[in-house]
């Protein structure tokens, strides 16, 4: 068969033994062939880009389907579920405030109390009125 100049077709080249391998031209291989054949040398390549696609995908998938199960359950009962929270949060906070007035209040008497009577009736001791007390008020319990 000839070629559309009228030439003859280009020879086929065969490798050197006892299997002749067709050796196309460059130019006539198609894209798939190519991919192909490098798919067939770089095999380790090839399953290692597969296995991280897989993976990946598999990944973004749970991701994604863990996401829109939350995403569904904060419909319309996830405005009734905020609101349930502020009150709970309003009552928490009323409830410490009443908590730290009570606690506060019995406190700033004693610092009240402690601070004047610190400051005016502080006992005088010395050697005589220490000899004076017993021994059971001598040493602290």
């Amino acid at each position: 068969m000839a070629n559309a100049t009228g030439n003859a077709p280009a020879p086929v080249l065969s490798a050197p033994g006892p299997f002749p391998v067709g050796i196309p031209e460059a130019g006539t291989s198609s894209f798939w062939d190519r991919l192909s054949n490098w798919a067939s040398e770089n095999k380790g390549v090839v399953y290692t880009i597969a296995g991280v696609t897989l993976v990946v995908g598999a990944g973004g998938a749970i991701y994604y389907f863990n996401s829109s199960d939350a995403g569904s359950d904060a419909g319309a009962s996830g405005t009734a579920n905020k609101r349930k929270k502020q009150r709970e949060r309003r009552r928490e906070k009323e409830r410490a405030a009443k908590a730290n007035e009570s606690k506060e209040e019995p406190k700033a008497e004693k610092k009240a109390s402690v601070a004047a009577s610190s400051e005016d009736e502080l006992p005088e001791v010395d050697e005589s009125t220490v000899s004076a007390l017993s021994e059971e008020v001598r040493s602290p319990a």
